[in-house]
């Protein structure tokens, strides 16, 4: 067993040199034809960027970006604030708790920068297992029976399982904020991933229910935009006061040229409804299926989202061990552990991989694995 020491994007900034890395979520995917056509084009966006019009143009692109996911973008009700990142927006939530001194129930796994981002703040952390969402009715009943934090704090899809807070799941959260006086945050940066048949409307319940929440959005995983992205939080009203004042410390506004280009992004999104992203992981992971034995890896999550959470199948190697192995030849993945922020050994076993990537990437890197569990299999025990 090996002990794992750094955090996750420590991981993920090693592996940034490295062309087989399916280390960080980020989309890295090929560009369609249109979005090509589109980035040829965007040198007059530039030209065309008025900040005079930044608010009007962050607002529509929130309430189009949000339409995508089939979300209800309620400007009477929240507030929407431009990020420069997911992170920034967690920051902000963490400084929110720790100046009115209030503790927090985590979903549990999650990605690691959540939990230490909360914990740096010094707010008192309780575990919210995801098992509560996939163990049945009763199994959430339990867990909301046993906490005492003053915040809910779900990601859902869950990173990096898949795992999504059904929404009879997501009403009786909700009811249970409203009647013990719960501030509920809610991370949906995966939410463009699901399809109609999985999607309701987070931000009609959370508007009908009246109770305090953030909800915060993210695209770096979703376009291959260069890094350039466009996250934002939205707010409900008892807290746009304390979170626009603190808002105000970090940014003065989003680039506008940054809102434009994701905006036309969703422009081509909106044509095929996120079909082609949905498509192109489903054949990565395919792919990815088709070349590496389940013998030694075994898909184990919801098969929903740009990742996979791949579970190691030998009794002498766990998930830090195996990316250790890839390390050396070449293919950059995370090991579980970190994921599981109170209970690491419950990721011991796991290692998450990415899967917005070119299918050639996704395939070279699978052969490598294929061919490490060649190399090593001969007598090696199963789980």
């Amino acid at each position: 067993m090996t002990v794992v020491e750094r955090n996750l994007t420590q991981e993920e900034v090693d592996a940034l040199p490295f062309e087989l890395n399916l280390s960080d979520g980020h989309a890295f995917r090929p560009w369609t034809s249109a979005e090509s056509e589109m980035i040829a084009g965007s040198a007059r966006f530039f030209t065309e960027s008025d900040r005079r019009g930044g608010q009007r143009a962050e607002a529509e692109y929130i309430r189009r970006y949000l339409a995508l996911g089939s979300q209800s973008y309620l400007p009477g009700h929240f507030t929407g604030l431009m990020s420069y990142s997911a992170s920034m927006a967690v920051e902000m939530v963490a400084n929110l708790l720790r100046m009115r001194n209030l503790s927090a129930a985590l979903i549990e796994p999650c990605f690691d920068n959540i939990a230490d981002i909360l914990k740096r703040h010094d707010v008192p952390l309780q575990p919210f297992p995801e098992t509560a969402f996939t163990d049945g009715p009763a199994a959430l009943e339990r867990l909301l029976g046993t906490l005492t934090a003053d915040v809910i704090f779900l990601v859902s899809p869950n990173n990096p399982t898949g795992t999504v807070v059904g929404e009879e799941a997501f009403n009786r959260v909700v009811e249970y904020c409203r009647t013990n006086g719960k501030l509920l945050v809610l991370d949906g940066c995966f939410r463009i991933y699901l399809s109609d048949d999985e999607v309701y409307d987070h931000y009609g319940i959370l508007a009908a229910s009246g109770i305090d929440c953030v909800v915060i959005e993210d695209t770096g995983k979703v376009w291959p935009a260069a890094e350039l992205k466009a996250p934002f939080l939205c707010v409900s009203p008892n807290l746009v006061g304390a979170v626009s004042a603190m808002h105000s410390d970090f940014l003065l506004h989003l680039s506008p040229f940054t809102v434009r280009l994701i905006t036309e992004f969703v422009n081509l999104a909106e044509a095929d409804n996120g079909r082609y992203l949905r498509e192109l992981v489903l054949k990565n992971r395919e792919l990815f299926e088709k070349t590496v034995p389940a013998s030694f890896l075994s898909t184990d999550d919801t098969r929903k989202l740009g990742l996979a959470w791949l579970k190691v199948e030998w009794d002498d190697l766990d998930g830090e061990d195996v990316r250790k192995l890839l390390a050396e030849r070449g293919v950059q993945v995370l090991s579980g552990e970190r994921f599981y922020w109170a209970s690491p050994h419950l990721g011991r076993q796991h290692l998450r991989m990415a899967l917005l990537r070119d299918p050639d990437v996704v395939v070279r890197a699978g052969q490598v694995i294929a061919g490490l569990a060649e190399e090593l299999g001969d007598g090696r025990s199963r789980r």
